[in-house]
Formats: structure tokens, C-alpha cells, sequence
């Protein structure tokens, strides 16, 4: 099938950014490059050395491995390593795992069933471990003790060298994250492919975007947690508009966000169709507080909460977000809509994956594309999503599940 005007229009924008990207045929530029990678890689080899100087390894289990995932990127990329660590731990049920993530509590709430054996912080020592494995989009081991592998592992290292040589040629995608990861995407897909496949195929661990791992959720606390927030009892489903609080928008919108005027229609047509079901919006920091929304629960919720909260919702709805990844941890089902982020990637068969007009995909083909898009005044890709279409996908949805 042909490309149309706006998909040849970014793969243009792609290009420059490309050509930018790699100073076309300037050896000044790519001399610049390199220097930056050497002085990166040369800066994180001072910092351990200084931490070794005062620190000596820990001591590792004598039988078993201690393996180190480094999850970069937001709560939705922990929320989707949860399925890889799973997989990981089925193929080491003895091996200590542990997590390394800018937050401490996002982690204690993904693994809070042991599931991982602890939270690392950024400061590890990479000799405490047999194996570091890093990244979002793609996983890269950023240490090895191959000799311990060897010897703990051997009927892996098959599979763990195939994992290393891809990354050896993956190198150009892993050591530009995330200005290639929108191609990335586009690559993993064309090869049939998703986002939480790549953390498997470039880590040797086969896992599949529909692998499911829930986390499981103590009924008392459920009623704890829905009971203080006036919940309990209450037929309600959840929506949320926002992305990852540490994302500067510069002022505007997301792009992967639902305007806020659909949003109000969407609620107008359903407390028509279902006055006995609550709204319940979620949301953080880069939220726009609905006020036509039962209650909101924006900048109200602790972490560790929210698996509750979702987990009591008949449905949620959202954007493709980290939020809609931590609904994938509990039983509820999403109707998520589609913009930027390519849904053949995101996108699990579980939900209602919504996606309307023929301009979408841009994830990451201009630097500041969660703010900005680039072609238009307006995200027209969600803006193309109407209410009616959200609100006829949940009546289908609710009407189901009686």
C-alpha cells in the first residue's frame, strides 16, 4: 500500500533528523560524536572508580546469579519489564533479581510479591552483579561475569551469546535513545516484533507482548485502599490524562493526550448511557483536571495505591500512557487511543485499541514530539478520535461484561 502525504512528510522530517543526526559526511561532526561517547563512557568509568575506592563488591551467592535489570525511561517501561522479569525468573527461579529505576516506591509497588528480590539505585556497583542489563526499547548487558555465567548458566549461553551479538549490531540504536527509538519501533514491527518483545529478543529471554503477569493484590488492602478513597462499593470506571511527570512540555499539551474538549463530550455521552457509574480520573503532576469528572483522584493517590484503584475499575480509559501499561498489571481491561505512538507496537490484543485518520507513528521523529507535533498546529491524530467512537467502544465493553 502507498504512503500517504503525511506518513512521506515524516519519513522526510525522519531523515533530517538523521542527516542531523550523523553530520552527513562532516569528519568533524562524527569526531564530535565519537568524542561524546568516549567522554560519556569515560565519565561513568571515573564515577565507579571513586565509588571503589571508599566500596568493595558485594559478596555474590556462591550458587546462584545475581542479575540486575536497569529499566530507563517512566513508570510505563517498569510496568512492561514486569513481563520480562517474570520470564526471567522462569528461566532462573533460583537467581536474586533486582531492579534499578529512578523510583523506589514505582518499583516496590510493580514487584511488591517478590517477584524481583529488591531495588537497586543508580549508585550499584556494576561488580555486584553477574549480569546488568540496561535500557528501554532494547536491553543491552552493561556488565558480565562470564565466567560465572559459565559456570551457573551454561545451558544459556547459547541464547546469551545470540542476545550479545545483536546488540553489537544494535549499537546505533542503544547508544542514540532515545532520538532512533521511534525507528526502532518501526523496524520491530516490520519484523513482527513489539515493545515488550525487544526487551526478550535482545536480552535472550523469549517473551511475548501478550504475556501476561498481574501483580497480585491483597484483597484486605483493596478494601483498605478503596474505602479511604470513598470507592468502595461503587461502580466506577477510570480515566486519565497525563504522561510522564518528568517530561518537559514546554508549556503545552502532550501530543499523546486526548483533548481536553472530547474528553467533556466523551463524559456527557456517557453518564447518558450509564448515570450509575462514576468517573474516577487519575493523574499526576501533567494532568488537566477534569471537572466534569464523579471524583478526581489527580495528585491524590500514592503509588502503591493505584493497582487498587485500577484493579476496582470496570474499565479504563486513556491515551497510551504509563497509566494504561500498569492497568495491563491488573484484570481490568483498557480502551486506549492511539496517536503518536505506533500501536502495533504498544498496543495489547486484550484492549480496545482505538486509532482514526492517517497521520499517526511520530514517536520520537523530532526531539520535542511529545509536545509538539510535527506537522500540524494540533495533535490531529487524536483530535480524529471522536467521543462517539470512545463512548460506543466502552458501552460495548460494560455491555459485555453483564
Amino acid at each position: 500500500m502507498p504512503m500517504s502525504e503525511n506518513e512521506l512528510h515524516l519519513a522526510l522530517l525522519q531523515l533530517q533528523e538523521l542527516a542531523a543526526l550523523y553530520g552527513k559526511d562532516s569528519a568533524v561532526v562524527r569526531a564530535a560524536q565519537n568524542f561524546h561517547l568516549k567522554r560519556r563512557a569515560c565519565k561513568k568509568a571515573v564515577r565507579l572508580f571513586l565509588r571503589r575506592l571508599f566500596k568493595k563488591p558485594a559478596a555474590k551467592p556462591q550458587d546462584r546469579l545475581k542479575l540486575l535489570v536497569h529499566v530507563r525511561g517512566g513508570i510505563g517501561d517498569v510496568a512492561m519489564t514486569r513481563v520480562f522479569v517474570a520470564r526471567l525468573r522462569e528461566k532462573f527461579p533460583t537467581a536474586q533479581i533486582y531492579i534499578c529505576y529512578d523510583s523506589q516506591s514505582v518499583v516496590e509497588m510493580i514487584f511488591s510479591d517478590g517477584l524481583a528480590d529488591g531495588f537497586a539505585s543508580r549508585k550499584y556497583d556494576p561488580r555486584d552483579y553477574d549480569l546488568v542489563m540496561s535500557g528501554c526499547h532494547a536491553f543491552y548487558f552493561d556488565y558480565v561475569d562470564l565466567p560465572r555465567l559459565q559456570r551457573l548458566a551454561p545451558q544459556w549461553m547459547s541464547d546469551f551469546e545470540q542476545a550479545r551479538a545483536l546488540q553489537e549490531r544494535m549499537k546505533i540504536i542503544t547508544q542514540n535513545t532515545p532520538h532512533l527509538d521511534g525507528l526502532w519501533a518501526k523496524i520491530s514491527v516490520a519484523y513482527g516484533s513489539s515493545r515488550i518483545a525487544n526487551m526478550g529478543l535482545t536480552a535472550g529471554v523469549p517473551v511475548g507482548q501478550n504475556d501476561r503477569a498481574p501483580i497480585p493484590l491483597s484483597p484486605e488492602k483493596m478494601q483498605s485502599v478503596l474505602q479511604h478513597l470513598g470507592l468502595q462499593g461503587k461502580k466506577y470506571i477510570t480515566i486519565h490524562d497525563g504522561t510522564n511527570t518528568n517530561t518537559d512540555l514546554h508549556g503545552r499539551p502532550a501530543t499523546r493526550c486526548w483533548p481536553r474538549e472530547h474528553w467533556q463530550e466523551f463524559a456527557r455521552l456517557f453518564k447518558q448511557a450509564f448515570p450509575d457509574i462514576w468517573l474516577v480520573q487519575l493523574g499526576g503532576r501533567n494532568s488537566t483536571v477534569f471537572d466534569f469528572a464523579d471524583v478526581s483522584l489527580v495528585g491524590k493517590t500514592r503509588v502503591a495505591d493505584l493497582p487498587y484503584v485500577l484493579q476496582g475499575a470496570r474499565l479504563h480509559v486513556d491515551s497510551e500512557s504509563g497509566m494504561t501499561q500498569l492497568a495491563n498489571l491488573t484484570d481490568t481491561q483498557a480502551v486506549v487511543l492511539f496517536g503518536p505512538t505506533p500501536v502495533e507496537y504498544f498496543g495489547y490484543a486484550r484492549n480496545v485499541n482505538l486509532r482514526a485518520g492517517d497521520c499517526h507513528n511520530c514517536m520520537n521523529i523530532v526531539k520535542d514530539w511529545m509536545s509538539r507535533c510535527p506537522l500540524f498546529e494540533r495533535n490531529e491524530c487524536l483530535w480524529k478520535i471522536t467521543p462517539q467512537q470512545v463512548c460506543e467502544a466502552v458501552k460495548k465493553c460494560l455491555q459485555t461484561q453483564k
